[in-house]
């Protein structure tokens, strides 16, 4: 398991996955409209798959969210 959740944004796309821990996704549960659970085999959480995030959390966030993973903030 991850010691801090790695968060990815697809800037195309408008997407937003948490990633908990690395593995082979055995299910798919839509917990919300637009977001979905994503478990290994063993039923641990490996992410959180948030989609229109702009949206959800408005463009203040996702343009930080942009400018950390360019490397332009840590």
């Amino acid at each position: 398991m991850r010691e801090a959740i790695e968060a990815r944004y697809d800037t195309a796309a408008d997407v937003l996955y948490l990633v908990a821990a690395e593995g082979e996704i055995a299910r798919s549960v839509e917990v919300a409209p637009g977001i979905t659970m994503e478990y290994g085999d063993s039923g641990e959480v490996l992410g959180l798959e948030i989609l229109r995030a702009s949206k959800v959390f408005g463009e203040t966030i996702v343009a930080s969210l942009r400018a950390r993973q360019a490397g332009v903030i840590e």
